[in-house]
């Protein structure tokens, strides 16, 4: 590979969506099931993929966008993925075993695998492949290829691209310096064409087609004729205005990334479009064809980002300040327009070229979401929640958008006819209005606080509630309801206690073809049933409750159905509830049928998860199924009740009485909502946190989070770290629950008390088992 490209962004393209039956060709325009969210794990190994596909499944993810597959030059930089040596399925993420392992592992919970693949130019350079194919610019003995199978604009030489106004100077010359493919050679087309055959075999889904722009549509057509079975692709191809190649072109051979909605949201959201978020539903709703002049909704893929937006400046990115890469997010999913892609990727600390973290053979290490810089941005609760949204408003087709109601031009409310209704508000005040919808009478849990809050549609239709600001609120059909709900209470916002940060400065490049790089996930303990054998199930517990005058009283009110000597309980990550011991659980009194009750006193502005247990007289103890459910307590005085069903994930509100507000304390970046396996704390874990940072002579570094050791958000409660060298570097040691996952943030505090947030998304972590330890490093950012 040439030198230079080291500092040169590639184009990558997403797969077309083509399928075939017997009697010809048949176009598949979008992932034929309602469930048709696609989440971009970028760089994630094979492995960890694997592992992650049930959590995707449990949120609703249709299909897994995976890097490429197929063997690449060696090299540390991300982009060195999309420069293939061979078809052999050897990569930074794994071989062809783990690969396979990976599709069935995820097929067979119900998501379908997207491969990212690369037939519009081989490499650069010459040497040897990741798997060991030896290789020059023009030949490639294990692909197949020698030097009469390539283009060379040039007469008899090659050279880059240098007009986008010219269609064969784009789609024949080549695209930064690397070898670019005659597709339209017959010989070439069965080449490729058995290579997305041999991924099928194996039980892909469909394809990311990289650089389909640089690749003439007829061409690719002809490969997708020798393509065996039914699939779903899609294609990329970026829109420049006035440019020989563009989208519109390409609506024959599948769906086409519409890159045009992507930085349209971005405008909007950042009000640089004076027009503000509002411009996107009203007067004329984003995508359609006047004025807006995008591919049909049917046909388009709409990103959230990808590895070349979020470098280049041409999307938001975590970044971006003011929550907006979540709430755009939160857009995309309950929009109607295209077949969204959730981007979950990997801090690169503004190194464009930064690969994923890999070990000393060059395969990328495995994930953990919150370490080593893996964001996991698809586990955000405000996103992973807004994906059953979207399919509850597609499973019946595309419900239309109704109901558009604006504030400011930075507030937007709509519908998705009378299945859901969707409030953002990206201004710098709280919304509260009454909306109109079209939804049927009832109560709804907002599941972007992950239904800790209820709301009333009257009979009318009308919807009253209070919208944080930089935050968003969104109910529908199907979502887990409660039998009583609050009218107007102000939302805790779903973002980051920080300020806004400044978006990413990287320059824009125009595509990705030769930048990418694997990387890999342990998955969190996920809590599953299960059967144990409980120390007491006859006594209620004693552990302290905090004091009336100072603590919030919770009503637990669950519906459950409970065998003959079985009793139910409440447990959870908090001392009052037993932190996660079932011995220690609390037990509920049967009200009424299936309907059980527990009223207890917590304190005030605390963050907790807990769950319903059933426990028999033997002893024997079964968790319910999902997620833990997640609360905070009001203020002190207040009093709440929480209701919910034994084996559902989440839990409604009543509305908050006594003291007044709802929680005193800031909900940091709605961050993944990762299922804890219950477990008892009679052993800490001890967790060092160290950072590097640039401080004054007055100021101390410290950590908070979002559990009580790390002071519930709270800076005054936060933990100092002690200064460990002169460069810069801060530590600190202390022992946490285990098995608890938390989000956290380093601060910097004068000697005044003034208080400077880092920037970006709350780091996340879960410890790991009683007995053990864990280091966190990370700079300041």
């Amino acid at each position: 590979m040439l030198s230079s490209l080291s500092k040169i962004a590639l184009l990558s393209v997403l797969s077309i969506d083509c399928a075939f039956a017997a009697g010809g060709r048949v176009l598949r325009r979008a992932p034929s099931k309602s469930s048709n969210a696609i989440v971009q794990l970028f760089e994630w190994p094979w492995d960890s993929v694997a592992l992650e596909c049930s959590t995707l499944a449990s949120a609703g993810y249709g299909y897994v966008q995976v890097s490429p597959a197929q063997e690449h030059i060696q090299g540390s930089q991300w982009w060195t993925d999309y420069q293939p040596v061979s078809y052999k399925l050897v990569s930074k993420r794994g071989d062809r075993s783990a690969f396979a392992k990976m599709v069935q592992a995820c097929n067979g919970v119900g998501v379908g695998v997207i491969v990212d693949v690369v037939f519009n130019h081989m490499t650069a350079g010459s040497g040897s492949g990741f798997a060991g194919s030896t290789y020059t610019k023009y030949n490639y003995p294990t692909a197949g290829y020698t030097s009469s199978n390539f283009h060379y604009c040039n007469g008899n030489s090659a050279s880059d691209i240098s007009n986008y106004n010219n269609a064969y100077n784009v789609q024949n010359c080549e695209l930064v310096g690397l070898a670019d493919l005659a597709q339209e050679q017959p010989y070439v087309q069965q080449v490729i064409a058995a290579f997305l055959n041999d991924l099928l075999s194996l039980g892909a889904a469909g394809f990311r087609i990289d650089a389909a722009k640089h690749m003439r549509d007829a061409d690719i057509a002809s490969i997708l004729a020798l393509v065996n079975g039914t699939y779903y692709d899609t294609q990329e191809v970026i829109y420049g205005n006035g440019e020989a190649v563009n989208p519109s072109q390409y609506t024959t051979t599948g769906d086409v990334m519409e890159f045009r909605a992507t930085t349209a949201a971005q405008a909007c959201f950042l009000g640089r479009d004076s027009g503000g978020i509002a411009k996107l539903v009203t007067p004329t709703p984003m995508g359609s064809a006047s004025p807006w002049g995008f591919v049909d909704s049917s046909i388009a893929n709409y990103i959230m980002a990808n590895q070349d937006t979020e470098r280049s400046g041409s999307s938001l990115n975590a970044q971006s300040g003011n929550n907006v890469y979540v709430l755009s997010a939160v857009f995309m999913l309950g929009f109607n327009y295209g077949t969204p892609t959730v981007y979950s990727g990997y801090d690169y600390n503004n190194n464009y070229d930064a690969g994923a973290p890999q070990n000393s053979t060059g395969y990328t290490n495995q994930v953990t979401c919150g370490s080593n810089g893996w964001r996991c941005e698809h586990r955000i609760q405000a996103i992973s929640s807004m994906v059953a949204f979207h399919n509850a408003a597609n499973a019946n087709g595309s419900a239309p958008l109704t109901n558009i109601q604006t504030g400011t031009n930075q507030q937007i409310a709509f519908g998705r006819g009378s299945i859901g209704f969707l409030i953002i508000n990206n201004d710098n005040q709280v919304w509260s209005n009454t909306w109109t919808t079209s939804l049927p009478a009832g109560i709804y849990c907002d599941i972007i606080h992950g239904c800790a809050q209820a709301y009333n549609v009257s009979s009318d239709g009308k919807l009253s509630a209070s919208v944080a600001s930089r935050d968003a609120l969104a109910i529908y059909i199907g979502a887990p309801s409660t039998t009583s709900a609050t009218s107007a209470v102000t939302t805790t916002p779903a973002t980051s206690p920080t300020s806004a940060s400044a978006a990413s400065s990287v320059a824009r490049s125009s595509s990705s073809s030769a930048r990418v790089v694997a990387s890999s996930i342990t998955s969190p303990t996920t809590s599953t049933t299960s059967t144990a054998t409980s120390s007491s199930t006859t006594t209620t517990s004693t552990t302290p409750q905090a004091p009336v005058s100072t603590a919030a009283t919770i009503t637990f009110s669950p519906t459950a159905n409970v065998g003959a000597g079985e009793t139910l309980k409440v447990v959870g990550s908090i001392s009052q509830l037993g932190s996660w011991a079932p011995s220690s659980a609390l037990t509920l009194s049967q009200s009424s049928g299936n309907s059980w009750t527990l009223t207890v006193t917590l304190p005030p502005a605390t963050s907790f998860e807990f769950k319903y247990i059933r426990v028999s007289n033997g002893g024997s103890v079964t968790w319910e199924d999902g997620s833990n459910r997640v609360y905070t307590t009001p203020n002190a005085g207040s009093s709440v009740t929480l209701y919910g069903t034994f084996g559902s994930t989440t839990s409604g509100t009543s509305a908050v009485t006594g003291a007044s507000g709802n929680s005193p304390t800031t909900t940091p970046s709605a961050a993944p909502t990762t299922t804890t396996t219950p477990a008892s704390v009679s052993t800490a874990v001890t967790v060092t946190f160290t950072t590097t940072a640039n401080t004054a002579s007055d100021e101390s570094v410290k950590v908070v989070g979002s559990i009580s050791q790390l002071g519930n958000w709270a800076p005054s409660a936060a933990l100092a770290l002690s200064r460990s060298s002169s460069n810069g570097d801060w530590t600190l040691s202390t022992t946490l629950p285990p098995n608890t996952y938390f989000e956290y943030k380093y601060i910097k505090v004068s000697s005044s008390g003034s208080v400077t947030w880092e920037s970006g998304s709350n780091r996340i972590y879960t410890t790991p088992n009683a007995g053990s330890s864990g280091t966190l490093s990370g700079a300041f950012r």
